[in-house]
């Protein structure tokens, strides 16, 4: 039986099959957490809980679906952690790309992570821990991605009220702000030239000149999760992206 700082904690990840997801429920996993991983896509989740082992489970959901995330936490008597990870980018100029193409990102990325909460918060007890994850588009302003950079800014206003809000319940929420992270800020909408010359522009503005892997993020996680007094935190990790 495994043993560590999150021994006997359950923990749920949405976006959990692969990329900054499949990294933290991994990681809370090893701590000794025991770990439900979310997401659309079957297969996926399958070789997800298969890289976890530790008697992970994955449950198929769609978090812009209401209903979906409901089911998702109903089995549960207890929620000790919610990360939510669930991803999705697109690109485009503001008068180039559908207004729907946006209202269909926030229905996953933002409000699916509003209906995650509203599941979730229920079922926590005192010393719960909720990780909401946006980007540093909503503190660095990027062209062609309008969108995008909005719902991350409306997902760092979330997380900080819902710190004020839940921290008399003993509940803390904070954000993970992730710069360009190796295999998973490109996997878009834009077309393979496209994403070379936005990963070569991207990398110009980073310090480090590298992107992140995704277990970087689980290690911040995992600094958020155990730091009982981090609440209302946006933590950037970026290479230094937003200190330029």
């Amino acid at each position: 039986m495994p043993s560590g700082r999150l021994t006997g904690k359950v923990a749920v990840v949405t976006g959990g099959g692969s990329g900054i997801g499949l990294a933290i429920a991994k990681r809370f996993a090893e701590e000794g957490a025991s770990v439900v991983i979310a997401g659309r896509d079957r297969d996926r989740l399958e070789r997800g809980v298969a890289e976890i082992g530790h008697a992970a489970r994955g449950v198929t959901t769609d978090v812009s679906r209401d209903g979906d995330v409901a089911a998702l936490f109903a089995p549960l008597e207890r929620v000790d952690i919610l990360a939510t990870c669930a991803g999705g980018a697109h690109f485009g100029a503001i008068d180039e790309v559908e207004p729907g193409t946006w209202r269909e990102l926030f229905a996953g990325r933002f409000f699916g992570q509003m209906s995650a909460c509203h599941q979730a918060v229920p079922k926590m007890p005192g010393g719960g821990v909720i990780l909401l994850c946006s980007g540093v588009a909503g503190q660095a302003g990027l062209a062609n991605y309008s969108g995008g950079s909005a719902l991350c800014g409306a997902v760092n206003a979330l997380g900080r009220a819902l710190a004020v809000e839940l921290g008399p319940r003993g509940i803390r929420v904070n954000v993970l702000s992730p710069g360009l992270i190796a295999g998973t800020a490109i996997k878009s909408n834009l077309a393979p030239n496209e994403q070379a010359s936005f990963l070569s522009r991207t990398l110009e503005r980073i310090p480090m000149h590298r992107p992140g892997k995704p277990g970087d993020i689980a290690e911040a996680a995992m600094f958020l999760v155990t730091c009982e007094y981090a609440n209302g935190m946006v933590l950037d990790i970026d290479g230094g992206w937003t200190a330029g």
